[in-house]
């Protein structure tokens, strides 16, 4: 059992200061669509998600309600968007954290951590039960790692 762990411990984390433009510059640089945000003690914050960010992009009229089907009528260039992400990209990331959908634990076990990526988790942070000290991740490609680890 607990010979092979299904999560990354080696994962990109941020402070709650740290700035949106290195953030999202990490994300590009480690092909992922959020990080986890720690305080000081590396108790998890939330994660910071592209999502959240793409959403400060878009028109409040986008986002009410079920959001608006055509955007037609906004000629946003991509230059425009741009400049929208110049605006924020100096913003600290705690501006745009979210809390997780889910959480595991170390001694979670595989298979639950299966059934919620199954469900559609992307990254699931794994902290301890005590502290809540963020201590790793856990996504597709660390069950596939795992999946594929030493021929026991």
């Amino acid at each position: 059992m607990g010979d092979t762990m299904i999560y990354n411990t080696a994962y990109a984390a941020l402070a709650e200061r740290d700035r949106v433009g290195e953030a999202t510059r990490r994300m590009l640089a480690d092909r992922v669509s959020d990080l986890p945000v720690v305080d000081a003690e590396g108790r998890l914050v939330g994660l910071f998600k592209l999502d959240r960010l793409f959403a400060s992009l878009l028109p409040k009229a986008a986002l009410l309600g079920y959001g608006m089907p055509d955007l037609a009528f906004v000629s946003d260039s991509l230059g425009q968007l741009r400049e929208r992400m110049r605006g924020i990209e100096e913003a600290p990331v705690r501006d745009f954290v979210v809390k997780p959908d889910h959480v595991v634990h170390p001694d979670t076990s595989p298979l639950e951590v299966v059934l919620l990526l199954y469900k559609g988790a992307n990254n699931i942070p794994v902290v301890t039960r005590d502290s809540g000290r963020l201590v790793g991740m856990a996504g597709a490609r660390d069950v596939l790692a795992a999946l594929h680890g030493a021929g026991d």
